[in-house]
């Protein structure tokens, strides 16, 4: 497992939703590409402090998904 956020790990994330086309949660991120939970977290939080991600709520839990001006 990976434990420190690399620019390389970054760009997988993003290819990883661009590829499910969909809002995804951290733990789906960390599952899908095999990442343990706290550095998905860490890796998804600096992707949306540089806006390639972004944080949106829907039902009561918080999702993250590509910008709408991207798609």
């Amino acid at each position: 497992m990976v434990d420190e956020v690399t620019e390389e790990l970054k760009t997988q994330i993003v290819e990883f939703f661009k590829q499910k086309k969909k809002m995804l949660t951290s733990r789906d991120v960390a599952a899908g590409l095999k990442l343990d939970h706290a550095t998905a977290k860490k890796a998804l939080s600096a992707l949306v402090q540089t806006g390639a991600l972004e944080f949106t709520s829907f039902g009561g839990a918080t999702f993250i998904k590509l910008p709408d001006e991207v798609k």
